[in-house]
């Protein structure tokens, strides 16, 4: 009646989490890179200062990294933590070495306060999607 064994079913158990993981950094990565190009549009037409670009990246980064820990956590609904932190830390290294190599190879601190937040309210975020209880209809 079943057709998988329990333990084929507890391996695709114990592999899926890492893929999961790796599409929610992918992810939130691309969101922050949309979330700064249309900034930088909009900055551009409207003649926002260029003091203003650092604090918008820090806010598109913390949005993101909230979203890349809850994308991440949400299909598997347990270790918040510990899956948000490796989301939150594989979309900060993609994002560094994007902007490492847009800059020139060169970046200020700002780049690991970046980081930073991002491994913060990527935990947050994979915290929010183990204890979001969604009402079931019956």
């Amino acid at each position: 009646m079943g057709g998988r064994s329990k333990s084929s079913r507890r391996e695709e158990k114990a592999s899926a989490p890492f893929a999961k993981i790796i599409i929610g950094a992918v992810a939130s990565s691309v969101l922050y890179f949309i979330i700064l190009a249309v900034f930088s549009a909009v900055a551009i037409n409207s003649g926002i200062s260029a003091s203003s670009y650092m604090p918008a990246g820090m806010a598109a980064g913390a949005v993101t990294g909230f979203a890349g820990g809850f994308i991440a956590v949400r299909p598997i609904k347990e270790k918040g933590i510990l899956y948000g932190l490796i989301s939150g830390a594989v979309q900060a290294l993609i994002c560094s070495v994007v902007l490492f190599a847009v800059n020139g190879m060169s970046a200020g601190n700002g780049i690991f306060v970046l980081g930073a937040l991002i491994l913060l309210f990527s935990v947050f975020g994979g915290i929010s999607a183990v204890n979001l209880k969604i009402k079931k209809k019956y």
